[in-house]
């Protein structure tokens, strides 16, 4: 098993978002951008130290989904609140981001 590269996993995961952002919130896709890329920028810390821990074994994706359902900075989505959208379509973004979280790191360490 090669080690990841948390550096390119984290761009990789930068550019997704964006990419979420503009096929989920056509209309708000500055304000989807800014919270996607604010949350990511929040969690790195914890994403790096969860993506080890999973390719060590030591965390299941089971458990990695969870810790970012968890994920203060992921709950916030000040941005998109700001611009009235609705709580079940900010949830929609943050479950997609979460999704996206899991299956890169999972697709790199090929859980």
């Amino acid at each position: 098993m090669s080690n990841i590269n948390f550096d390119e996993l984290y761009q990789q995961l930068q550019t997704n978002v964006i990419s979420i952002a503009k096929a989920s919130f056509q209309s708000y896709f500055d304000q989807a951008k800014s919270d996607g890329e604010l949350a990511l920028e929040n969690m790195k810390e914890n994403l790096q130290t969860w993506t080890a821990e999973v390719q060590n074994g030591s965390l299941t994706t089971d458990d990695l989904a969870f810790l970012l359902k968890g994920e203060e900075g992921l709950n916030e989505m000040l941005a998109l609140k700001q611009a009235g959208l609705a709580e079940v379509q900010i949830d929609r973004f943050k479950q997609a981001i979460i999704n996206l979280v899991v299956g890169t790191v999972t697709s790199l360490i090929k859980v």
